[in-house]
């Protein structure tokens, strides 16, 4: 089960599209409580009140566990702040261990997964209508993150990992080809393409 979240400085997140994240909420009153679906009084929860990117890079927050007799189930609710200058057309979650160029992905089965194969709450997002779901990965699509805020739930399968493994990593990401220019930012950059075009076609008649 989820014991804390570990701190870099004063942030509870690292990574190259830091702005900020907090994460005050951890509760782990029902361990081992794995698929006990049917009312709110099965689930853990983590709030993630704030994580906002000021980049468009990943952001990895570690979370601390300790052994159980069993695997104990999360929901999570986030607040995600686009701060970085551009629309997303997707958004992606990938669990695994480690942070940074460090991070290795969960391996397949290993029990560390997003609730799959049977979900019991469907991953959500107020940007996005779609989920591509995997066990380790979840891609939101067919929507839009602009800038502000907007809101995602999941749950993660917290497993008993291999003695020597004491935290998991959630990383989140704008995948390359999810990032699309603001008008203003598309706008400014054909202004400075035709600039460009007017000084190249006066050199020439000069």
């Amino acid at each position: 089960m989820i014991t804390g979240v570990q701190m870099f400085g004063l942030q509870a997140g690292t990574g190259p599209g830091l702005g900020t994240v907090q994460v005050p909420v951890v509760n782990s009153f029902n361990k081992d409580n794995d698929n006990q679906v049917g009312g709110g009084e099965f689930d853990n929860n983590i709030t993630v009140p704030i994580k906002r990117f000021d980049n468009p890079g990943y952001i990895d927050i570690v979370f601390n566990v300790d052994p159980t007799n069993g695997t104990t189930e999360y929901k999570l609710f986030e607040s995600v702040d686009n701060n970085t200058g551009y629309n997303w057309r997707f958004y992606r979650m990938e669990l695994g261990f480690g942070v940074g160029a460090g991070f290795v992905p969960s391996p397949a089965g290993d029990g560390l997964d997003f609730d799959g194969p049977t979900y019991d709450t469907a991953p959500n997002a107020t940007a996005f209508t779609n989920v591509v779901l995997n066990e380790d990965v979840l891609l939101f699509n067919n929507g839009l993150h602009s800038t502000g805020a907007e809101f995602y739930q999941f749950r993660i399968d917290v497993p008993n990992l291999p003695p020597d493994v004491r935290s998991f990593t959630l990383r989140q990401s704008i995948p390359p080809d999810g990032i699309v220019p603001e008008p203003s930012t598309m706008i400014l950059a054909a202004l400075a393409g035709i600039g460009g075009l007017a000084l190249t076609w006066r050199r020439r008649v000069s």
